[in-house]
């Protein structure tokens, strides 16, 4: 074998080119890059004996390959995106969409994908956008997790047009736009609490559900409603309780004005557990309940529906288990897959939601 030169200069020596391992391995340029980018080539098939002399002579002159090169001879960047609707991007632990970036972490690390964090993209408004100055600001990468509420229908709209891969966390419908998504199953989860009380002994359950007509994470309400009916519960037992002023047009059976009224109307109709929509009214409950003499959870049951244990003040609550880092996972399969297979868009797929125990249950 010849031994590659070396030449001077302000470092010392040049840095070693593919050409250099071809010399230096007594091969072609075409089978080191088949080597090093770890893929045939046409009539390029190279034999392990072959194999191993090009590795060798990558260690022993010290090639280090060029990352770009390798993604262009690749026909990728190794890049997965992610972006956010949310003011800050959710680096800290107590933040609801963490554990969402440490699945797609963890996935695209397996699938040997580096992630590109879209941080500075923001309009005039200093609000998050995709197409801030006119341009994708993720098309650096093959494709994109998108996370976050808020999200602009527009941009959305813009990403399919340009038929750009993305995938979003959480369940999306939005009209003439076809989106792969990756969504918990709310309705089965809260259905599944509800039967889990039942199965409890409890015959009088409510569900409390917030004054607000739009319904933050759907499926919660049509959840509790599908589990009454299969447990042959009457609304008088089961009642739908709005907490507070409704809203516009809200479907409820019942509605409490705050926290002491609906204390006063479930001890009247002897309810016995309560699921609460938002978790942090289920904490405020608590107290309130516990404060006029009430045993939790021997006197009254306590289920969030949040699925927020960051937050201290629920953070020993009984509540629906989002699988978080689960969906952050699938959601980087769903879009490799795209990758693989624009044409098999859209995705979707929907994980099962659990119950976390906690002392009010």
């Amino acid at each position: 074998m010849t031994k590659a030169k070396r030449t001077g200069g302000s470092t010392g020596r040049r840095k070693i080119t593919q050409a250099d391992v071809a010399r230096h391995a007594g091969v072609s340029t075409g089978i080191v890059s088949s080597v090093i980018n770890g893929r045939d080539y046409g009539s390029i098939r190279v034999s392990d004996a072959t194999r191993d002399r090009v590795r060798q002579s990558v260690r022993e002159l010290g090639y280090v390959p060029n990352i770009a090169a390798r993604n262009l001879a690749r026909g990728s960047n190794r890049l997965v995106g992610v972006f956010t609707y949310q003011p800050i991007f959710p680096l800290e632990s107590r933040d609801f969409y963490y554990e969402f970036l440490i699945g797609i972490e963890e996935e695209a690390e397996r699938a040997g994908y580096n992630l590109l964090l879209v941080t500075g993209s923001k309009d005039e408004h200093q609000e998050r956008s995709i197409f801030a100055g006119g341009l994708n600001s993720l098309q650096l990468a093959d494709g994109s997790v998108l996370i976050g509420v808020n999200e602009s229908a527009g941009e959305l709209a813009r990403l399919t047009d340009e038929a750009y891969p993305f995938v979003f966390v959480g369940h999306r419908e939005i009209p003439g736009i076809d989106l792969s998504y990756v969504a918990a199953d709310y309705f089965g989860g809260t259905s599944a609490i509800v039967t889990g009380l039942a199965g409890r002994g409890h015959r009088r359950i409510a569900l409390v559900q917030s004054a607000q007509g739009f319904e933050g994470i759907p499926g919660r309400r049509a959840g509790f409603r599908a589990a009454r009916t299969a447990l042959g519960l009457s609304s008088e037992e089961a009642p739908v309780i709005t907490l507070g002023a409704p809203a516009g047009d809200i479907e409820t059976d019942e509605v409490a004005a705050d926290v002491p009224a609906l204390l006063a109307r479930i001890a009247r109709q002897g309810i016995t557990a309560l699921i609460v929509e938002v978790s942090t009214d289920a904490a405020e409950i608590r107290q309130a309940a516990v404060a006029s003499g009430l045993d939790v959870p021997g006197d009254l049951a306590l289920v969030g529906l949040s699925g927020t244990p960051e937050q201290p003040q629920v953070s020993d609550l009984a509540e629906i288990h989002i699988p978080r880092r689960e969906m952050g996972q699938e959601a980087v399969r769903l879009l490799l897959r795209l990758l693989a297979e624009p044409e098999s868009a859209p995705l979707r797929s929907t994980l099962d939601c659990g119950l976390r125990p906690g002392v009010t249950l």
